[in-house]
């Protein structure tokens, strides 16, 4: 299942069926989404143990007939780095004169234009320095893929919620 903007019911429901079935859930099937997630994951860890101010922002670029903004893959990065650089507030766009960027603050920035199928930057900025994390569809073969690949990791498996960190034996 790689539907994101459920609500507490479906979660529930989810999570009751998870009792009686194998179910594998992610917000994206994307196998290079899933290694950038825990990539992110990783960066941002290592940032906060080493501490210093590190300016978070996530581009994410997705077709003309997307409906959400951000996309629920962008607000899983954003919910990496919280979990990882305690980062406390969500800024979605900036325009006019918003001041000063605040130390604790995740950006977005949600682009849709023509058919791409998605593209994610998460951006780490530094004083004197940034490196960015960037993983992006040229089609949609590779949820296909992943998706094919979660199937082939399901079979066998006891009831349980699993996640495409299983899938790609990320502990």
């Amino acid at each position: 299942m790689a539907t994101t903007g459920l609500e507490d019911p479906e979660r529930k429901a989810i999570t009751a069926a998870a009792r009686t079935i194998p179910i594998l859930q992610s917000p994206s099937m994307s196998l290079a989404v899933n290694i950038a997630m825990d990539l992110v994951g990783r960066a941002g860890a290592l940032l906060d143990r080493i501490g210093g101010r590190t300016d978070v922002e996530i581009i994410e670029c997705h077709h003309r007939h997307k409906e959400d903004a951000p996309s629920g893959t962008a607000l899983m990065f954003g919910a990496i780095v919280r979990e990882q650089m305690r980062q406390t507030r969500e800024a979605h766009g900036r325009e006019g004169r918003p001041g000063g960027r605040p130390a604790d603050e995740i950006g977005y920035h949600a682009v849709r234009a023509g058919d791409n199928p998605g593209e994610h930057t998460i951006l780490f900025g530094m004083d004197g320095e940034s490196f960015s994390v960037n993983v992006r569809a040229t089609n949609r073969d590779c949820y296909a893929r992943g998706a094919l690949a979660a199937a082939r990791f399901l079979v066998g498996k006891p009831a349980g919620l699993y996640s495409m960190r299983d899938v790609l034996g990320i502990a």
